[in-house]
Protein backbone atom coordinates (compact mmCIF):
# COMPACT_ATOMS: atom_id res chain seq x y z
CA UNK A 1 0.00 0.00 0.00
CA UNK A 2 1.09 3.61 -0.75
CA UNK A 3 2.99 5.81 1.84
CA UNK A 4 1.76 9.14 2.84
CA UNK A 5 3.68 11.42 4.70
CA UNK A 6 1.70 14.34 6.82
CA UNK A 7 4.03 17.09 8.74
CA UNK A 8 3.49 20.73 9.65
CA UNK A 9 6.55 22.53 8.80
CA UNK A 10 10.00 21.66 10.19
CA UNK A 11 9.56 18.42 11.58
CA UNK A 12 12.32 16.63 9.47
CA UNK A 13 9.58 15.67 7.64
CA UNK A 14 12.42 15.72 4.43
CA UNK A 15 14.75 14.08 5.76
CA UNK A 16 11.96 10.95 6.44
CA UNK A 17 10.58 11.06 2.71
CA UNK A 18 14.50 11.29 1.54
CA UNK A 19 15.26 7.98 3.27
CA UNK A 20 12.04 6.14 2.33
CA UNK A 21 12.48 7.27 -1.22
CA UNK A 22 16.09 5.76 -1.49
CA UNK A 23 14.54 2.29 -0.69
CA UNK A 24 11.94 2.25 -2.82
CA UNK A 25 13.64 3.81 -5.93
CA UNK A 26 16.95 0.94 -4.49
CA UNK A 27 13.70 -1.72 -4.48
CA UNK A 28 12.61 -1.05 -8.16
CA UNK A 29 16.48 -1.07 -9.69
CA UNK A 30 17.17 2.79 -9.00
CA UNK A 31 20.03 3.11 -6.09
CA UNK A 32 21.35 6.55 -6.96
CA UNK A 33 21.99 9.33 -4.68
CA UNK A 34 20.37 12.03 -6.69
CA UNK A 35 21.65 15.34 -6.14
CA UNK A 36 20.23 18.28 -4.32
CA UNK A 37 17.50 19.29 -6.81
CA UNK A 38 16.25 15.82 -7.37
CA UNK A 39 14.72 16.37 -3.91
CA UNK A 40 12.19 18.81 -6.04
CA UNK A 41 12.59 17.52 -9.83
CA UNK A 42 11.30 14.60 -11.17
CA UNK A 43 10.03 12.99 -14.11
CA UNK A 44 8.03 9.91 -14.01
CA UNK A 45 6.83 7.82 -17.87
CA UNK A 46 3.58 6.18 -15.83
CA UNK A 47 3.58 3.70 -18.72
CA UNK A 48 7.03 2.30 -17.49
CA UNK A 49 7.59 2.80 -13.93
CA UNK A 50 5.83 1.41 -10.62
CA UNK A 51 7.25 3.64 -7.66
CA UNK A 52 6.46 7.48 -7.86
CA UNK A 53 8.03 9.82 -5.05
CA UNK A 54 5.96 13.02 -4.62
CA UNK A 55 7.54 15.51 -2.20
CA UNK A 56 4.81 18.27 -1.31
CA UNK A 57 3.13 17.97 -4.48
CA UNK A 58 -0.04 18.61 -2.92
CA UNK A 59 1.34 22.39 -2.59
CA UNK A 60 1.32 24.61 -5.73
CA UNK A 61 3.18 27.22 -3.96
CA UNK A 62 5.86 25.21 -2.95
CA UNK A 63 6.32 22.93 -6.21
CA UNK A 64 5.61 23.28 -9.73
CA UNK A 65 3.93 20.32 -12.11
CA UNK A 66 3.38 19.36 -15.32
CA UNK A 67 0.97 15.80 -16.42
CA UNK A 68 0.82 15.11 -20.01
CA UNK A 69 0.10 12.13 -21.66
CA UNK A 70 0.60 9.63 -18.93
CA UNK A 71 4.10 11.71 -18.05
CA UNK A 72 4.48 13.23 -14.69
CA UNK A 73 6.90 16.07 -14.13
CA UNK A 74 7.70 18.25 -11.07
CA UNK A 75 10.35 21.30 -10.57
CA UNK A 76 10.34 23.69 -7.83
CA UNK A 77 10.68 27.36 -8.15
CA UNK A 78 14.26 28.97 -7.36
CA UNK A 79 15.22 29.58 -4.26
CA UNK A 80 14.92 33.33 -3.12
CA UNK A 81 17.87 34.96 -1.75
CA UNK A 82 18.38 35.84 2.51
CA UNK A 83 15.71 38.80 2.55
CA UNK A 84 16.48 38.82 6.57
CA UNK A 85 13.88 40.55 6.83
CA UNK A 86 10.45 39.10 8.53
CA UNK A 87 7.59 38.18 6.27
CA UNK A 88 4.89 37.67 8.56
CA UNK A 89 1.38 36.95 6.18
CA UNK A 90 3.90 35.94 2.58
CA UNK A 91 2.14 33.06 0.76
CA UNK A 92 4.75 30.42 2.34
CA UNK A 93 4.13 31.68 5.83
CA UNK A 94 0.11 30.97 5.14
CA UNK A 95 0.99 27.33 3.88
CA UNK A 96 2.54 26.44 6.90
CA UNK A 97 0.69 28.18 9.28
CA UNK A 98 -3.11 28.13 8.83
CA UNK A 99 -6.06 26.06 6.90
CA UNK A 100 -7.70 29.50 5.81
CA UNK A 101 -5.42 28.65 2.70
CA UNK A 102 -8.27 28.24 0.44
CA UNK A 103 -8.97 25.07 -1.88
CA UNK A 104 -7.92 25.44 -5.59
CA UNK A 105 -8.57 23.93 -8.60
CA UNK A 106 -5.12 22.88 -9.32
CA UNK A 107 -4.92 21.09 -5.79
CA UNK A 108 -8.10 19.17 -6.43
CA UNK A 109 -6.17 18.08 -9.69
CA UNK A 110 -3.63 17.06 -7.92
CA UNK A 111 -5.48 15.31 -5.73
CA UNK A 112 -7.13 13.24 -8.40
CA UNK A 113 -3.51 12.72 -9.97
CA UNK A 114 -2.36 11.20 -6.74
CA UNK A 115 -5.24 8.92 -6.00
CA UNK A 116 -5.20 7.79 -9.88
CA UNK A 117 -1.92 6.83 -9.58
CA UNK A 118 -2.47 4.86 -6.21
CA UNK A 119 -4.55 2.92 -8.11
CA UNK A 120 -1.36 0.85 -10.16
CA UNK A 121 1.38 2.25 -8.40
CA UNK A 122 3.55 2.30 -4.76
CA UNK A 123 3.53 6.06 -4.14
CA UNK A 124 5.13 7.65 -2.00
CA UNK A 125 3.65 11.44 -1.35
CA UNK A 126 4.31 14.26 1.37
CA UNK A 127 2.73 17.48 1.78
CA UNK A 128 2.04 19.50 5.04
CA UNK A 129 -1.74 18.71 6.14
CA UNK A 130 -3.14 21.81 6.55
CA UNK A 131 -2.56 22.83 2.53
CA UNK A 132 -5.24 20.35 1.52
CA UNK A 133 -8.91 19.46 2.82
CA UNK A 134 -8.81 16.05 4.48
CA UNK A 135 -8.26 13.56 2.40
CA UNK A 136 -8.70 9.77 2.07
CA UNK A 137 -6.05 8.34 0.41
CA UNK A 138 -6.17 4.34 0.25
CA UNK A 139 -2.58 4.88 1.73
CA UNK A 140 -0.85 4.30 5.03
CA UNK A 141 -0.56 7.34 6.83
CA UNK A 142 2.63 8.59 8.99
CA UNK A 143 2.84 11.59 10.54
CA UNK A 144 6.36 13.51 11.11
CA UNK A 145 6.13 16.24 14.42
CA UNK A 146 7.82 17.89 16.63
CA UNK A 147 8.09 18.14 20.21
CA UNK A 148 9.51 21.26 21.05
CA UNK A 149 7.41 24.02 19.11
CA UNK A 150 9.63 26.79 20.08
CA UNK A 151 12.50 25.44 17.74
CA UNK A 152 10.51 24.48 15.07
CA UNK A 153 9.11 27.68 14.86
CA UNK A 154 12.67 29.32 15.27
CA UNK A 155 13.71 26.80 12.58
CA UNK A 156 10.88 27.93 10.14
CA UNK A 157 11.15 31.76 10.75
CA UNK A 158 15.41 31.44 9.27
CA UNK A 159 14.08 29.54 6.20
CA UNK A 160 11.70 31.80 5.20
CA UNK A 161 13.59 34.86 6.21
CA UNK A 162 16.55 33.60 4.39
CA UNK A 163 15.32 31.50 1.63
CA UNK A 164 17.16 28.47 2.98
CA UNK A 165 14.47 25.44 3.66
CA UNK A 166 17.00 22.53 3.16
CA UNK A 167 20.46 22.94 2.35
CA UNK A 168 22.70 20.41 0.25
CA UNK A 169 26.17 19.01 1.27
CA UNK A 170 28.81 21.68 1.38
CA UNK A 171 26.97 24.26 2.06
CA UNK A 172 26.94 24.30 6.43
CA UNK A 173 29.40 27.66 6.24
CA UNK A 174 26.56 29.61 4.03
CA UNK A 175 24.07 28.53 6.86
CA UNK A 176 26.74 29.83 9.56
CA UNK A 177 26.32 33.05 8.22
CA UNK A 178 22.90 33.30 7.79
CA UNK A 179 22.19 32.65 10.76
CA UNK A 180 22.86 36.51 11.82
CA UNK A 181 18.38 36.91 10.94
CA UNK A 182 17.99 34.97 14.44
CA UNK A 183 14.89 36.01 15.27
CA UNK A 184 14.39 38.51 18.71
CA UNK A 185 12.04 37.27 21.30
CA UNK A 186 8.98 39.54 20.67
CA UNK A 187 9.10 38.03 16.76
CA UNK A 188 9.89 34.18 18.15
CA UNK A 189 6.73 34.59 20.81
CA UNK A 190 4.33 36.05 18.20
CA UNK A 191 5.49 33.01 15.71
CA UNK A 192 5.32 30.51 18.04
CA UNK A 193 1.76 31.55 19.46
CA UNK A 194 0.76 30.88 16.10
CA UNK A 195 2.90 27.72 15.37
CA UNK A 196 0.81 26.27 18.52
CA UNK A 197 -2.54 27.15 16.68
CA UNK A 198 -1.67 25.63 14.04
CA UNK A 199 -0.91 22.15 15.62
CA UNK A 200 -4.35 22.24 17.18
CA UNK A 201 -5.82 22.59 13.71
CA UNK A 202 -3.51 19.92 12.74
CA UNK A 203 -3.84 17.22 15.38
CA UNK A 204 -7.96 17.70 14.61
CA UNK A 205 -7.41 17.10 10.93
CA UNK A 206 -4.79 14.54 11.40
CA UNK A 207 -5.93 10.64 11.08
CA UNK A 208 -6.96 8.69 13.43
CA UNK A 209 -4.94 5.80 12.06
CA UNK A 210 -1.99 7.26 11.64
CA UNK A 211 1.86 6.37 12.46
CA UNK A 212 3.50 9.40 14.51
CA UNK A 213 7.11 9.83 14.92
CA UNK A 214 8.68 12.79 16.44
CA UNK A 215 12.05 14.29 14.94
CA UNK A 216 13.67 14.81 17.68
CA UNK A 217 13.64 10.56 18.28
CA UNK A 218 14.78 10.31 14.56
CA UNK A 219 16.71 13.31 13.19
CA UNK A 220 20.14 11.82 14.46
CA UNK A 221 19.50 8.49 13.38
CA UNK A 222 21.42 7.26 10.23
CA UNK A 223 19.16 6.21 6.90
CA UNK A 224 19.51 2.65 7.78
CA UNK A 225 18.41 3.45 11.21
CA UNK A 226 15.44 5.52 9.71
CA UNK A 227 14.29 2.83 7.77
CA UNK A 228 14.17 0.05 10.69
CA UNK A 229 12.39 2.85 12.60
CA UNK A 230 9.32 2.76 9.96
CA UNK A 231 9.64 -0.88 9.59
CA UNK A 232 11.85 -1.19 6.40
CA UNK A 233 13.88 -3.74 7.86
CA UNK A 234 14.54 -5.42 4.30
CA UNK A 235 16.88 -2.46 3.12
CA UNK A 236 20.41 -4.32 3.00
CA UNK A 237 18.67 -6.63 0.33
CA UNK A 238 18.93 -3.46 -2.11
CA UNK A 239 20.75 -0.32 -0.22
CA UNK A 240 24.66 -0.56 1.36
CA UNK A 241 24.53 0.20 5.04
CA UNK A 242 25.61 3.52 4.38
CA UNK A 243 23.84 5.16 1.59
CA UNK A 244 23.39 8.48 2.53
CA UNK A 245 20.39 11.19 1.28
CA UNK A 246 20.86 14.35 -0.84
CA UNK A 247 20.44 17.15 2.13
CA UNK A 248 22.34 18.40 5.17
CA UNK A 249 20.77 19.67 8.17
CA UNK A 250 20.25 23.07 8.91
CA UNK A 251 18.96 25.64 11.57
CA UNK A 252 19.13 24.00 15.02
CA UNK A 253 18.73 24.66 18.27
CA UNK A 254 21.97 24.54 19.42
CA UNK A 255 22.88 27.08 16.77
CA UNK A 256 24.80 24.48 14.39
CA UNK A 257 21.73 22.42 12.38
CA UNK A 258 18.58 20.52 12.34
CA UNK A 259 16.64 19.36 9.99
Amino acid sequence: MSKVILHNGRCGSTYLYLCMDRYYRAREGDDSLGDFMSIYERDYDLDKCKYVGLNEFLVPEVINSVYYNNTLMTSSPARTEARGKEERRGELHNVMYTTMVPDSYEKEIRRYIVKNTMQDHFVLLKYPLLTNPKTNFDADYISCERADVRAQTRSLYLAMTTGYYHIGPGEERKIQRLSKFEPGIEVLDRWTYDMEKSWEAYRAMKPKKCQTFFMEDFENLKPYQVLEMVGLNDWNKYLDKNFDVPIRKVWSTNYNMTI
